[in-house]
């Protein structure tokens, strides 16, 4: 094979080395972790022998043990009120913090302990191009973290340049720096949540994969909900060998009494009404009273007078109904109820008589809110609340994608402000879902602020009042 030189964009040839690697890249790429080679990988591919006494499935990376010193090193801020920044500021019981998160988060313990209902964040992606908190190197003083944390623009805000810093992939330690940056917060964060909390993270495949094994080890596996993909735009780039039209929502619970609410159960066919509607809500007409039933019964082959027209099932005549109870055959036509649930679903409204094809038919209305049950005393009316739960396809609808984002921002600002914030009918969603009247919601990757917009408007909706703090 004819071997060429690759030069980099800056006209410099590679090394030897790199040559040699990228060969080496080539035909053995699953010995590479973070673009460095793993030699106990090599090892192993190549044969060789290596004590395996110690080994478990675990996730582990550079600097992790460093990460669990940052988390247990206690924080020496405090929150100090700006008053003149807010609105209603003796208020209001919504709170936004202004400063580095994990520092944030640390602060947030003593108060907040075992307090907030649900979480969600919208954490960097990490695709190479994002900016986030993390060390250049874990023996950065504490000092030198402060100062850099603390950067402070001629207005009094936080500077970007101090705080975040690039992941490049050409990072050595490009999937590491991530972890590092998560695990702490995602550890501190689970110490705010309630024992029926629940926390949702958005994610793209860059990260998805770390991110389920993460919070697999700070949350338990056993409290895993659901990985919900979600549309993130319908077109895609044309010159990608894939089209990529999807992030994730990452689900976990804090514990076994994770309490989510159910979706209103949601059907176009209820759309008749009649004078039990303010109770009973809707109804339709999706079923006759009659049907070829696979296995017939003659108790349920009986004649019913309505106006002076009498129903027999399957229309048949009286002579073809008595020799049909006579014959006793294993599937025909009959009533779906017995002849008492009849008479008190005909006395209670549940009984309609449309014209069909076939004549006259008898059919049973189906409430939105209301059905027939039965006790020991017999039957009676027990309204209901129809619901479902939530889908892993919930969020493949456009209503939950990027497009409609930039929609919502336009509304606000007259120029494009955000590229990736998340639409506002996401977030309503997840509150709707994973958190109720009075709740505390916390989002320490707060962005655009899609989290307090979509909660004004689920409170203003719903005359409920749910509180949030962003960071």
């Amino acid at each position: 094979m004819k071997e060429t030189i690759e030069r980099d964009m800056n006209g410099q040839s590679q090394t030897p080395q790199e040559v040699k690697l990228q060969q080496l890249r080539e035909i053995l790429p699953e010995v590479f972790t973070e673009g460095e080679v793993d030699w106990e990988k090599l090892k192993a591919t190549l044969g060789e022998d290596i004590n395996f006494a110690n080994e478990r499935y675990v996730l582990n990376w550079a600097g992790k043990s460093d990460a669990f010193k940052a988390l247990q090193t206690p924080t020496t801020k405090s929150l100090i009120p700006a008053k003149d920044e807010g609105v209603n500021f003796d208020e209001t019981e919504h709170i936004f913090i202004e400063g580095e998160n994990l520092e944030v988060l640390k602060v947030l313990q003593k108060s907040y302990f075992g307090k907030v209902k649900m979480i969600y964040i919208d954490p960097p992606y990490n695709t190479g191009n994002d900016a986030f908190v993390y060390p250049d190197k874990f023996s950065e003083t504490r000092a030198e973290y402060e100062k850099r944390v603390g950067d402070k623009d001629e207005e009094g805000y936080m500077t970007k340049d101090g705080v975040f810093k690039r992941n490049s992939r050409e990072n050595g330690q490009y999937h590491s720096n991530w972890l590092n940056m998560m695990m702490p917060r995602l550890y501190l964060a689970k110490n705010l949540l309630r024992q029926d909390g629940v926390i949702f993270v958005s994610i793209d495949d860059h990260e998805v994969h770390n991110l389920r094994l993460l919070m697999n080890e700070v949350f338990g596996e056993e409290n895993f909900l659901a990985e919900f993909p979600r549309v993130t735009k319908r077109a895609g780039k044309t010159t990608d060998l894939i089209a990529k039209n999807t992030d994730y929502v990452i689900t976990y619970g804090k514990s076994e009494l994770i309490d989510l609410n159910k979706n209103p159960f949601e059907d176009d066919g209820y759309r008749h009404t009649d004078e039990f509607e303010s109770e009973r809500g809707k109804y339709k007409l999706s079923q006759t009273l009659d049907y070829g039933s696979i296995q017939y019964s003659p108790s349920l082959d009986y004649e019913i007078y309505i106006d002076d027209y009498v129903f027999r099932p399957g229309n048949v005549t009286a002579e073809e109904q008595l020799e049909r109870q006579k014959r006793n055959p294993a599937s025909d036509f009959c009533w779906r109820w017995s002849k008492d649930l009849y008479e008190f679903g005909l006395k209670n409204g549940f009984i309609v008589v449309r014209e069909s094809a076939r004549g006259k038919r008898i059919y049973t209305k189906t409430y939105q809110n209301a059905i027939i049950s039965r006790d020991s005393n017999g039957y009676f009316i027990d309204l209901i609340e129809r619901t479902k739960p939530t889908s892993t396809l919930e969020f493949i609808e456009n209503v939950y994608s990027n497009d409609n984002s930039r929609k919502d921002i336009s509304k606000l600002f007259d120029t494009k402000v955000f590229e990736y914030s998340k639409p506002v009918s996401l977030i309503k969603k997840l509150t709707s879902n994973g958190s109720n009247p009075n709740d505390i919601i916390l989002d320490f990757f707060a962005g655009s602020s899609t989290t307090a917009h979509a909660l004004f408007l689920s409170n203003i909706s719903q005359c409920v009042f749910r509180n949030y703090i962003l960071v």
